[in-house]
């Protein structure tokens, strides 16, 4: 399957449908029931206008997994430094308990805000990375070329022939530093819409993260031509997007060696994982996102606070993404990531996204940072 997969190529609407047979296919016979693709039983549902705001006695009423010192942390960090939109999710790596459910509009708190689909910008290169491993056969060291400006994505980038303005640079490094035109290069000469929209459908997108909660679904538009592939591989475009949820969810493949554990919001709900990725791939996906936060786009957040503290035992790995937007307007600005103390084992995932415009106190980064030292500095 993985063959027919990845000899399948978007060209027109024919191909169009054969591919979707294929994914609708490919779908039922894994049977990827832990994502919602087959209705289960909740005993009970919450009806997601009563999380606008998580206090201490809606956690004891419906019995929430969320954690009141960390909820509230996140609530003064966004109050202390004046964030004008966010949302946020911090998932307990081991078991999937939803640790902080946040969200604000100015000085309006709005949970549910981490419930919603944003412009995932370059996140998607996650699933990128994670095809190219495992139906291109490529690896952390895998060598490409690209010629102009890493953060751009003009056609000439992708067709370009070698010159002595070309640079060459390493999958783990092009993850790091957000290559928008290698991903595009491996989506479309190495990998192709199939593999793509494939494991984007294992990752759980178009299928809701929660059973117990209304959550929406992240998407993706599928591609009609090759330069579509190279805008979906790279993240730059403004049809692919995610929660806040899912993205946090999709962090914990890594860190529990390709399974990727179901987020839940009631304590009593079972704890449900399905295998995502094999173990090399999640190995390689795991050092390629600690990577970014030892030289990548995250690093400046972390160097000066890695030689102290608590971050010093900490195992941290991330992806960042920009992109700008409206409704509300804005740069979108997210981390997704994963922490685990060497020492007591304890892990979270967590995805965090702010909105900026030209005056700003704190990054999505910084915002992580400061959660994951709250976090592990009381566990």
């Amino acid at each position: 399957m993985k063959r027919v997969i990845k000899d399948t190529m978007v060209t027109g609407s024919a191909g169009l449908v054969v591919l979707l047979v294929i994914l609708v296919v490919f779908g039922i016979m894994t049977g990827h029931r832990e994502h919602g693709l087959v209705k289960r039983q909740v005993s009970r549902f919450i009806d997601r206008d009563n999380l606008r705001r998580i206090t201490p006695s809606l956690i004891d009423k419906y019995g929430l997994t969320i954690n009141p010192g960390l909820q509230g942390c996140i609530k003064d960090i966004i109050g202390r430094y004046r964030v004008r939109f966010s949302a946020i999710c911090v998932l307990d790596g081991s078991n999937g308990d939803i640790l902080a459910l946040y969200g604000n509009v100015g000085d309006r708190e709005d949970c549910i805000l981490a419930l919603n689909t944003y412009l995932a910008a370059s996140l998607f290169k996650i699933i990128t990375s994670i095809a190219a491993i495992e139906y291109a056969n490529l690896n952390p060291g895998s060598v490409f070329t690209y010629n102009g400006k890493a953060h751009t994505l003009y056609k000439s980038q992708i067709d370009h022939h070698r010159n002595r303005w070309t640079r060459v640079t390493t999958l783990a490094n092009a993850f790091a530093l957000s290559n928008n035109v290698v991903f595009a290069k491996i989506g479309l000469t190495r990998l192709g819409a199939g593999p793509l929209l494939l494991t984007a459908m294992k990752l759980g997108f178009w299928q809701s993260p929660l059973i117990e909660c209304r959550c929406e679904a992240s998407t993706i538009l599928v591609p009609e031509n090759n330069y579509n592939i190279a805008e979906l591989a790279s993240g730059f475009n403004r049809c692919t997007r995610i929660s806040p949820v899912h993205a946090a969810q999709i962090a914990t493949g890594p860190l529990n060696q390709g399974s990727m554990i179901r987020p839940r919001l009631l304590k009593d709900l079972p704890i449900e994982s399905t295998q995502v990725m094999d173990t090399r791939t999640a190995k390689y996906l795991a050092d390629m996102m600690r990577r970014t936060v030892s030289r990548g786009t995250v690093s400046s957040a972390f160097r000066r606070y890695r030689s102290g503290g608590v971050l010093r035992r900490l195992v941290i790995g991330a992806k960042s993404g920009t992109i700008d937007g409206r409704d509300p307007d804005g740069r979108r600005n997210w981390f997704v990531g994963y922490a685990k103390d060497r020492r007591t084992k304890k892990e979270i995932s967590l995805a965090c996204l702010v909105i900026i415009d030209d005056y700003y106190w704190i990054e999505a980064n910084d915002l992580a940072r400061m959660i994951i030292r709250y976090y592990f500095s009381r566990v």
